[in-house]
């Protein structure tokens, strides 16, 4: 996914438009499939850490809160502390990617733009029983624009168009999807600088 020479085997579906520049492009792959897409506005990466202050409500007194208050009341002094405000860290979310992807058809609406929103749709889907479970749907790699390169993620969330110009066929010649995507797992810091290639 990250040079024009295709892996033996890999099928490459999607957008091939050589006017395109690899950068900005994006690719999601499952298995053997690949899916090429022209990355649309608004694309974005989100990275939430969270802090928490567990001890915001705790006071010298507070276990005699009346006492405490009373004592504030009068006195005009809070029982409170600076280090009740200090911030712990309780973990960090996966990263999440909001990312906007057109596909259009050059020579052949099937398979540019028609078969690329199927194995997309196919890529967050499971495949269970009427009575018994069975697999879930299977992680994916992505690389937007070959700078940003993730392994391990899940899409949670895939919005496509149903109207638009459609082949005699009845093949969309055009559309733009949104996908939204996560890491399965937070990144340490030693794994970020691998994901800008």
């Amino acid at each position: 996914m990250t040079s024009n020479k295709r892996p033996p085997g890999l099928t490459m579906i999607g957008n091939n438009d050589p006017a395109v520049s690899q950068y900005l492009k994006a690719w999601i792959k499952q298995g053997r499939i690949c899916v090429c897409g022209v990355i649309g506005e608004g694309a974005s990466k989100d990275i939430q850490v969270n802090w928490n202050s567990p001890f915001e409500q705790d006071t010298v007194g507070s276990k005699f809160e009346k006492v405490a208050s009373m004592v504030q009341i009068k006195t005009g002094q809070t029982s409170k502390g600076k280090l009740a405000s200090e911030q712990v860290w309780e973990g960090n979310r996966p990263h999440t990617f909001n990312l906007p992807l057109r596909f259009y058809a050059l020579s052949n609406a099937k398979k540019e733009v028609m078969d690329a929103l199927c194995e997309l749709e196919k890529m967050l889907s499971p495949e269970v029983g009427t009575y018994f479970g069975g697999p879930v749907p299977q992680p994916v790699s992505i690389n937007i624009g070959r700078s940003a390169i993730y392994s391990n993620c899940v899409i949670t969330n895939m919005s496509t168009p149903l109207s638009g110009g459609r082949t005699k066929e009845g093949y969309l010649v055009r559309a733009e999807i949104t996908l939204q995507i996560e890491t399965k797992q937070m990144l340490n810091r030693s794994e970020i600088e691998r994901t800008y290639r």
